[in-house]
């Protein structure tokens, strides 16, 4: 007797034609390799490059194939293969970042059928020893709260929330490698993004690093203090944020002072023309690092969307005269951040950032919600209740 399934699924075909639900049969006991996995999803998380790809699917070079959105998820296994690692059993939750290229399967499905070693960045959902003290609540998009449009995280809300930022923000502080401590100093540039949020609780909490600077608008100065950073800089204010960051280094804790690391992570490109005069030499292994490109706010459009693969990224990058070492992060699967976020979390040294929570059905105001780039945190499709 086979243990047939619908499978739910969140797919597009071009630029042309919008994200809709379709829906296949799916069998539990045939559909998965001697090496795969069956997942059965919880909770996915949007990401601007979800909107990003399907913009850049054009409909005369594309195939009429449905094409799956989605890479952060948390569920539950409910199927393995003989030759799967035992670390995986039937019955483990876990999250974690699957990436695929155009493929037919995305996370913003109720089934997800991957193999361990060849998706890396998995790992077990833990749950926290400590309370939290930022984000325990978030908003909801139903009547299904405490009477307050709020209503507490679930744990695969949350763990489906941070594989994509916290793997992000993981490889701009490791991927150079750089040595932190007490006297390092590092700029933030975007510090209310999801991504920065994970720098500054990793900057802060694991690696303890001296002075963690952050730019941001007027309003959300002293949340993002809250969370981590000493200083927030607005950039709405003033004369803009480099004046304005000029006017912080004039202070006698930071005269003659520069920074170890620049990290952007909202788009912008001009630090350029003043970078001497903020990051330290070159010689000093001081990076400008960027896991969006020398953009504004983002506004979907394919030649926004390749900015950062222009050819102005790998001369900044390789070009042997260059004045600044230019890297920028694509996100690549690693396992190693998966365990060091788990172990924070247990910790209470990490919380996810969310801002909102929607049903599966109403993916298309998820959808709006990540392009009027007004998300506080990251936006979460709630699979299963």
């Amino acid at each position: 007797m086979t243990n047939i399934v619908t499978r739910k699924s969140i797919t597009f075909i071009n630029n042309q034609t919008p994200a809709t639900i379709t829906e296949s049969s799916l069998d539990l006991d045939t559909c998965y390799k001697e090496t795969e996995i069956v997942i059965e999803v919880y909770a996915a998380a949007l990401n601007p490059v979800d909107l990003g790809f399907q913009k850049l699917t054009f409909a005369k070079i594309s195939n009429s194939k449905p094409k799956g959105i989605g890479e952060d998820y948390s569920g539950v296994i409910i199927r393995k293969g003989v030759k799967v690692a035992p670390i995986w059993g039937i019955g483990d939750q876990i999250n974690g970042l699957y990436t695929h290229f155009y493929g037919e399967q995305g996370t913003l499905s109720n089934y997800l059928i991957l193999d361990p070693s060849q998706h890396p960045a998995i790992g077990h959902i833990v749950s926290k020893s400590t309370p939290a003290t930022i984000n325990e609540e978030i908003d909801v998009d139903d009547d299904d709260d405490d009477g307050n449009g709020k209503k507490k995280n679930s744990e695969f809300v949350k763990n489906a929330a941070w594989p994509v930022v916290f793997g992000t923000a993981y490889q701009s502080l490791f991927g150079q490698g750089q040595i932190w401590n007490k006297d390092s100093m590092v700029l933030v540039f975007g510090a209310s993004t999801s991504v920065a949020n994970c720098f500054v609780q990793i900057a802060k909490n694991q690696l303890h690093i001296g002075t963690v600077i952050g730019i941001c608008s007027s309003k959300s100065m002293e949340q993002n203090q809250q969370v981590g950073f000493d200083y927030t800089i607005p950039y709405d204010e003033g004369e803009g944020f480099i004046a304005n960051l000029r006017d912080l280094m004039k202070t006698p804790e930071f005269i003659g002072k520069k920074f170890d690391l620049i990290f952007d992570s909202a788009g912008t490109s001009e630090f350029y023309p003043v970078m001497d005069e903020f990051l330290k030499p070159r010689v000093e292994n001081s990076y400008y690092v960027t896991a969006v490109g020398p953009r504004t706010p983002v506004e979907y459009t394919p030649k926004e969307i390749l900015s950062l693969y222009s050819l102005s990224a790998p001369i900044r990058t390789y070009n042997p005269w260059r004045k600044f070492n230019y890297k920028g992060i694509f996100g690549t699967p690693n396992k190693s951040y998966m365990d060091l976020a788990a172990r924070m979390i247990s910790l209470g040294r990490y919380v996810p950032k969310i801002d909102s929570v929607y049903q599966f059905e109403k993916f298309e105001e998820a959808f709006d919600k990540l392009r009027s780039g007004k998300a506080k945190g990251k936006i979460v499709i709630q699979i299963k209740e």
